[in-house]
């Protein structure tokens, strides 16, 4: 048995001094005092490890943005020992077939542990595997497709499913693409796109709305659905990134959104935080017309450390929000430090405040849009016990499992 010492966040207790045991990958035991073969005094405090529903690694179909390999190395040595990849591959993730393709990838690249989300599609209720595929939960897109389709498909799938519905929450008849000439033009193209689609949408227990952009959406959540979001919607602002490079959907928004999602955020009111990992090579982004969507897993955990050590975010609501509240939305029994729960963890030390470099970063996207913005990356990263990434460098090739 291996034994971790020092200073952990236990929830409902927590940072305390204690043992943490592992044996084969699970925590075993949690004590003031504990002996092991192997014994690890912390320099640090040790967090559960994130887990991380809304990526977007590109593989199969882009590996030239992203693959599993670097996609997930990210998510390694930014603290995140679990992701869950959204369905739009090439081909999109809609079925068997290419939801066994993406674990078969998934299982032979990844460093990380993993869930797989699979697209809504018409007539998807009806589909032969639809109450057997395992997969971590139904994306529904607002792509392409009516806002009778979209609504109707909603529906369709709260009245029948066990498992999330994720949306993109973003109104079909309020997406529109005029031109861009500088960024905050693309936030005037969907200006009420998310308010407008919420509003519509049904309320449910099943129903989880993705990267809420808004002060006005996240007035119109539905009342029993949950929600996510991502540190570029609580850090970045028409104000501070001007740059066709931050062109993401949902846009980035003003700082007052800013502020209300923060403080939703820090109230619990939005309960998890997810990146939307969404790299594109810097040839693309720098194009007339860039495709939307930022690199963030390696990225979400540290920015968010640093806001916590700067006395702008309660350390307990932040190890929530990372960790055990996406995996409770997920049906998963993990993202705490507990007796028989996985040994995700990792060794933070607070006061190790530093510039993030994009040098050290690992996405093949190559470009950030925190590079110099303050953070506090974990110096060691555990998967299951085993140690995958230290200081920013990873030690351990693949391994990780599909979660559900």
């Amino acid at each position: 048995m291996e034994v971790f010492e020092g200073k952990a966040w236990i929830s409902r207790q927590g940072l305390i001094d204690t043992c943490i045991g592992v044996e084969e990958g699970k925590i075993t035991a949690v004590k003031k005092i504990l002996k092991g073969d192997k014994q690890t005094v912390v320099d640090g405090i040790i967090l559960p490890s994130a887990l991380d529903m809304h990526v977007h690694f590109r593989d199969p179909g882009y590996p030239n943005k992203e693959d599993w390999k670097s996609g997930s190395e990210s998510a390694a040595c930014g603290g995140v020992t679990a992701v869950v990849d959204m369905p739009n591959t090439n081909p999109f993730t809609s079925d068997v077939e290419t939801f066994n393709e993406k674990v078969s990838l998934a299982s032979s690249k990844s460093v990380v542990d993993f869930g797989i989300g699979v697209n809504v599609e018409e007539d998807l209720i009806n589909k032969s595997w639809f109450d057997t595929i395992p997969s971590a939960f139904w994306k529904l897109y607002p792509y392409g497709i009516s806002s009778e389709q979209y609504f109707s498909y909603a529906k369709e799938v709260l009245g029948k499913t066990k498992k999330p519905l994720v949306i993109h929450g973003e109104h079909p008849d309020h997406m529109h693409n005029e031109p861009l000439s500088k960024l905050s033009d693309h936030t005037q193209n969907r200006l009420v796109a998310e308010p407008e689609c919420l509003a519509s949408m049904p309320s449910s227990p099943h129903l989880h709305v993705a990267h809420l952009s808004t002060l006005e959406g996240l007035n119109q959540m539905p009342e029993l659905a949950t929600s996510e979001v991502c540190p570029h919607h609580l850090l970045l602002n028409l104000d501070n990134c001007h740059s066709l490079d931050c062109k993401v959907d949902p846009p980035l928004r003003t700082t007052a959104d800013n502020s209300g999602l923060y403080d939703a955020f820090r109230k619990g009111k939005i309960p998890i935080l997810s990146s939307d990992h969404a790299p594109h090579t810097i040839a693309e982004k720098k194009s007339d017309n860039p495709p939307s969507g930022l690199p963030g897993v390696e990225t979400m955990i540290p920015l968010m450390l640093n806001e916590v050590s700067e006395g702008r975010l309660e350390l307990g609501r932040l190890v929530n929000a990372m960790s055990e509240a996406p995996a409770t939305r997920l049906g998963l029994n993990r993202g705490k430090i507990s007796e028989g729960l996985p040994a995700d963890l990792i060794v933070v030390n607070m006061k190790n405040s530093k510039l993030i470099d994009l040098d050290r970063l690992h996405s093949k996207s190559n470009w950030t849009p925190f590079q110099d913005w303050a953070a506090i990356f974990p110096s060691q990263v555990y998967r299951r016990g085993e140690l995958i990434a230290e200081n920013g460098e990873i030690k351990h090739e693949g391994g990780g499992q599909n979660l559900f």
